[in-house]
């Protein structure tokens, strides 16, 4: 496979904005359905960057495919949990990309500190939620009917790692 797992950097921003304005695009798997600017997507990506952020990416050549990235809290308290996000554009879904940003993205928060991972995804997000079983999260909660989208509703799953 020709992708390469890294960290995110800055001149990624217009691949990365692209990328992610797509998946937020299919309104199934992100909280935006609307997607990031490329000067919103620079600004985020100084944050992995800095490392205030734990951020890798799945590239094709200089294209990004997909990214996972782990939010430390701020409040105290909370410091020692990181929040997590992640997408994969459509056209590469099902080829373990997932998989190994998600293993990439987890080693670098254990190794920056983080106790635990949280996370929250759809409940209708079964190739999503089967691949953070098989990382070791559990279910810790459910936000019903915790979206409403165009008259449908969403069930929100919370989810859980400890490092």
């Amino acid at each position: 496979m020709s992708i390469q797992i890294r960290s995110s950097r800055l001149e990624d921003a217009a691949s990365f904005s692209e990328a992610v304005t797509s998946v937020a695009a299919e309104e199934s798997y992100l909280a935006s359905v609307d997607g990031f600017t490329v000067d919103e997507t620079k600004a985020y990506l100084q944050t992995a960057v800095t490392g205030a952020v734990h951020q890798v990416v799945a590239v094709d050549g200089d294209r990004v495919v997909g990214a996972c990235d782990i939010t430390p809290l701020q409040s105290k308290g909370f410091t020692h949990i990181g929040r997590l996000g992640m997408f994969v554009r459509r056209e590469w879904r099902g080829q373990g990309i997932g998989k190994r940003l998600l293993t990439a993205c987890l080693s670098a928060a254990k190794e920056g500190g983080l106790e635990k991972v949280e996370l929250q995804v759809f409940a209708d997000n079964t190739a999503a939620i089967r691949l953070y079983e098989s990382a070791g999260f559990r279910r810790e909660g459910l936000k019903a009917r915790g979206r409403k989208w165009r008259g449908k509703y969403q069930d929100v799953v919370l989810m859980a790692l400890w490092l």
